[in-house]
């Protein structure tokens, strides 16, 4: 008589260990995938979020941008790269220099408190943020227009000015999807509106 024996011989037991480390493969591939399409997104997310609130940020300062407390005109500097305007910021009846700029491919945001008997802005008291990371129009960012909307040119006239657009483009890594991202505004500055 031929007695069977239980259990598994060396070739089942290889086919089953083959199977088993292909299914364990496969599974570690769609893992890391997961994680990768997660993180990708969760980056473009961050980078969309960081920039609306920026721009929502700036907006609102710069509509409502006055004659600084030391007598200065609203806007004190305006090139494609740089903005410097008072506006009081925190709704303290103290008038804040505010200035935008890009540096490598961030934008920074500089706020300096008058202090002192007579007010002034000390440079060295300027508190420095980063506004936007990842910028890739570092020389297009601020536009400016006339009352006839007819854009100004380099260097600008600062009187002249009544719109300024904000195009702010970032692109986190330019080397794989999404595109770009583009959001941009106009402002029209309240005080300069009706100024001749």
């Amino acid at each position: 008589m031929h007695q069977k024996t239980q259990g598994f011989g060396l070739l089942e037991l290889l086919v089953s260990l083959s199977i088993f480390v292909g299914i364990l493969w496969l599974l570690g591939n769609f893992q890391v995938n997961v994680f990768s399409q997660n993180n990708f997104i969760g980056s473009g997310l961050n980078a969309e979020f960081e920039t609306r609130t920026s721009l929502k940020k700036l907006i609102a300062e710069l509509r409502a941008a006055v004659i600084s407390d030391t007598g200065t005109y609203p806007i004190a500097l305006a090139t494609g790269s740089a903005l410097t305007f008072y506006s009081d910021r925190d709704g303290d009846g103290l008038v804040e220099q505010i200035r935008f700029y890009v540096s490598g491919n961030k934008i920074y945001k500089g706020v300096i408190k008058p202090t002192g008997a007579p007010l002034s802005y000390v440079a060295g008291n300027e508190k420095i943020t980063t506004e936007v990371n990842f910028i890739t129009n570092p020389t297009t960012v601020f536009t400016y227009f006339d009352a006839n909307t007819a854009q100004l040119n380099e260097p600008i006239n600062l009187p002249e000015v009544r719109l300024i657009k904000i195009t702010y483009t970032v692109d986190e890594n330019a080397s794989r999807p999404p595109a770009p991202l583009t959001l941009s505004a106009q402002v029209s500055v309240r005080s300069l509106k009706f100024q001749q």
